[in-house]
């Protein structure tokens, strides 16, 4: 269940978004003058945070964001969700590369199930086969909608 006009417009530009990214690709360019070696990468914390009502269900995104260069692809997901959460959209690796750190190159969606208060930490990870790295999001589970 879907909340309100604001959150159906927060899903079709959520939507739009995704389906961006799973169009033209993910694939990042290379830097200039870059010396890293080529598996060289960091999964970017950039503080992501929702702020949501308790008691009702709700459709989010957070980004996944790369600093360095890898020469495999890395699979993106997510770990330590709210029981009852389901993610979507659109999973794919993204493809061997290099990025700065600041671009998205992914993103996971999350159906998040009615929640009671309280605040959730689950962690968007990334992987090349070799190394498998996470950050941590916020979702905090409040009174109403929006972070203060």
């Amino acid at each position: 269940m879907l909340r309100s006009t604001p959150g159906l417009a927060r899903l079709a530009l959520g939507l739009v978004t995704a389906l961006t990214l799973a169009t033209i690709g993910s694939q990042p360019a290379a830097a200039a003058g870059t010396t890293r070696s080529a598996t060289t990468w960091q999964l970017t914390s950039i503080g992501q945070r929702i702020c949501i009502p308790a008691g009702e269900s709700w459709w989010t995104y957070f980004w996944i964001t790369l600093d360095g260069e890898w020469s495999t692809p890395v699979e993106v997901g997510a770990r330590n969700l709210p029981t009852g959460t389901t993610t979507s959209l659109p999973h794919t690796p993204i493809p061997p590369g290099s990025s700065d750190g600041h671009t998205a190159l992914n993103l996971i969606a999350m159906t998040l199930p009615p929640l009671p208060f309280g605040v959730y930490r689950p962690e968007l990870t990334a992987s090349d086969g070799v190394e498998t790295q996470s950050v941590p999001v916020t979702i905090q589970v409040q009174e109403h909608w929006g972070c203060a």
